[in-house]
């Protein structure tokens, strides 16, 4: 009863078995209070966080190719096996986790996250790429095209825009600056100061001081300031 009227995707574990399940209300039922997506509830063998769906099917052509595409439902890794991009899992609606990361780095420490990315907002999201960094994974943002919400969509319009999506990911920090400097206008003072609150702890992150030194200097010739103008700069060179 707890799944009635709903479409059902078996969850399974690293080996194959069917652990819990996943369940989607048809269109029809979505005009009703309801929530969109249902889980099994945790239970022994199943537990949102430390589980990523798909990861049985992904394991080999993640440490294949060296690199594990993580995204955010499961429809989106469904499609995106179909097109034959196997490296690919899905969080299934939970931040990322430390245990999530302890399986990923049994096949490989590169990762492309294929999330909603709003450097401003999302604070799970940057909880989990912190905790990724601090973990020692090295992390690239896939950008979707303009009008399209997810991979799912790319790849029905067109398998070749995901395959050219994948290709084109960006560098974590590369990511953070674009991003920052298209949200907010880095010639007011009010804009640098956002920017600059986004950045600068990203930057502090880093675990390699000639990286750092790097993008301090990039931040500022952006902002148009000098170096020593950004406040955090001796807490971190």
């Amino acid at each position: 009863d707890r799944f009635r009227g709903r479409i059902m995707f078996p969850i399974f574990d690293i080996n194959g078995q069917v652990i819990g399940f996943g369940a989607r209300v048809f269109k029809e039922a979505q005009k009703k209070e309801t929530a969109k997506y249902i889980n099994t509830p945790q239970t022994l063998l199943y537990d949102k966080s430390s589980v990523l769906y798909g990861i049985h099917f992904a394991k080999v052509a993640t440490r294949k190719g060296n690199q594990c595409v993580l995204t955010e439902g499961y429809t989106d890794a469904i499609l995106c096996h179909q097109a034959g991009f196997e490296n690919t899992v899905a969080v299934s609606g939970t931040a990322l986790t430390s245990r999530h990361l302890q399986l990923l780095k049994r096949y490989t420490e590169n990762l492309l996250l294929a999330f909603d990315m709003d450097v401003a907002g999302q604070g799970a999201t940057k909880r989990g790429i912190n905790l990724a960094e601090s973990m020692g994974f090295s992390l690239k943002i896939i950008k979707t095209y303009e009008g399209a919400k997810d991979p799912a969509d790319i790849i029905l319009e067109n398998p070749k825009h995901w395959e050219e999506s994948v290709a084109q990911a960006q560098g974590i920090m590369d990511y953070y600056v674009d991003s920052s400097f298209a949200k907010f206008d880095g010639k007011s003072p009010s804009g640098k100061k956002e920017i600059a609150k986004i950045i600068l702890p990203a930057i502090k992150r880093l675990p390699n001081k000639i990286e750092q030194a790097h993008w301090v200097s990039k931040l500022a010739e952006k902002l148009e300031i000098k170096e020593e103008k950004l406040c955090i700069l001796p807490k971190i060179i």
